[in-house]
């Protein structure tokens, strides 16, 4: 064979491969979708963006491999790679992945949920003691009010006997001046 045809088949053999590597990159895209739940602005976004790196992917190995000159071939090729990879290996690939992946992740997402179980209670328990030490420093408050107010109560009955107490010792007193002056006059 002639030394240029084995470069242009190499080239295409290339292409080929290079269109199955793109499908493969864009399966690990969509486990990680299957994953994690995506909305559908946030899948166009990524599509947007894995489509603008891919193609900048592709056009740096056709310059790299064929001096930036794009051929008919090397673009039949890759769509070629893609064709054979999605027909053959893509959903195989996919389910076995997500599956190998989640049934990685089931004794992480059990140990999670207990953490999250046992935080939960932790946080109800954690509530319902700052409910008591709550109720239990309002009822020192309203004990303590309660004795102030007595306290208060007390001293006001005192200094009110002692008026009374005051005015009681005046009216003797002057009853008593009233009788000295009585006994005084006749």
């Amino acid at each position: 064979m002639n030394k240029e045809i084995i470069v242009e088949l190499m080239f295409f053999l290339i292409s080929i491969l290079w269109g199955a590597i793109i499908l493969l990159a864009y399966d690990c895209l969509r486990i990680l979708r299957r994953l994690i739940k995506h909305k559908p602005l946030l899948m166009g976004i990524e599509d947007l963006i894995f489509w603008v790196l891919t193609s900048i992917f592709i056009f740096s190995m056709i310059y790299r491999e064929n001096d930036g000159v794009i051929r008919g071939f090397s673009i039949m090729g890759m769509a070629l790679g893609m064709v054979a990879y999605n027909y053959l290996i893509s959903d195989l690939f996919v389910r076995l992945i997500t599956k190998l992946i989640q049934c990685l992740l089931k004794p992480i997402v059990f140990i999670l949920k207990k953490i999250n179980f046992v935080l939960i209670r932790l946080k109800k328990l954690l509530k319902s003691v700052r409910i008591v030490l709550n109720t239990r420093k309002q009822k020192r408050r309203d004990t303590r009010a309660i004795r102030k107010r007595k306290k208060q109560e007390s001293k006001e009955a005192k200094t009110e006997a002692k008026k009374k107490d005051k005015r009681k010792t005046k009216a003797n007193a002057n009853v008593k001046e009233k009788v000295e002056l009585e006994k005084v006059e006749p």
